[in-house]
């Protein structure tokens, strides 16, 4: 039987034909894929393989999903929103994250859950001299911090057995987190006191489609820097941001 993800051998530049050979094989797979399944299923070397991967990373149309897997990168949905020429909802994000850096003067960030990650899909640097990174397009475990107790609360992602740790603050009581979790759903806000990295707070609140998660938005700042008036200050804004976004899809689903 002729396997539909071989490459053909008359087609012209075979480096190409393959690399889309892998994505195509990606795009039907729930799991990710290792080296040694791709080159199976694509009945080519596993450096051949290796290398096409490479490549791919780097312009991010794969990402590693961990353990030598791999899975399809933030990449091709910009290309395909691009060939439909609509608008998104990183359209709608982009101006109210600039908007909130200009008032608050912390890095902003928009992202959604992915598998057993959070993807930063729109990062807007903050004004200070002094600011936390983030790496647009990169990606942090989904139960870091403030994203991981919005990702908890609207149930995009199930209660771990066993909480991770990431620093001394890091909430590892499941009784207690469940407590926090209610409270974060009621106010639309949760907060991080360098639950996730030692010496950032950082604030989060959900984009909703009706009672849907669509995404987050969250911003972080040094400890030093914002205290607890300023940890205050920053939730107020993100989760204003964020009810902003949300009203905006949902007239942007209407006008649609």
């Amino acid at each position: 039987m002729k396997n539909p993800f071989a490459p053909q051998n008359d087609m012209p530049a075979p480096a190409v034909t393959r690399a889309f050979a892998i994505l195509r094989l990606l795009s039907r797979t729930k799991e990710p894929q290792g080296v040694s399944g791709l080159a199976r299923a694509l009945g080519v070397g596993k450096s051949t393989v290796h290398g096409i991967l490479q490549a791919l990373l780097a312009v991010g149309a794969v990402e590693d999903a961990g353990g030598r897997q791999f899975r399809l990168g933030p990449f091709l949905e910009e290309l395909a929103l691009s060939r439909r020429g609509k608008r998104d909802l990183s359209d709608i994000c982009r101006p109210h994250l600039v908007e909130l850096v200009d008032q608050l003067g912390q890095t902003s960030m928009f992202g959604r859950p992915e598998y057993d990650r959070f993807r930063i899909v729109i990062a807007v640097e903050g004004r200070d001299p002094l600011t936390v990174k983030a790496v647009q397009g990169g990606s942090i475990p989904l139960l870091a911090g403030v994203v991981g107790k919005i990702a908890l609360a609207w149930k995009a992602a199930p209660m771990p057995e066993v909480l991770p740790s990431f620093t001394e603050e890091t909430v590892v009581d499941a009784n207690a987190l469940k407590k926090e979790l209610k409270q974060v759903r009621a106010a639309g806000l949760a907060l991080d006191r360098g639950e996730y990295l030692r010496g950032v707070y950082a604030a989060a609140s959900p984009v909703l489609d009706g009672n849907r998660l669509e995404g987050i938005i969250f911003a972080a700042g040094f400890q030093d820097q914002l205290g607890e008036e300023g940890l205050t200050a920053l939730g107020e804004g993100v989760a204003r941001t964020a009810r902003a976004v949300s009203n905006e899809l949902a007239r942007w689903k209407v006008e649609e």
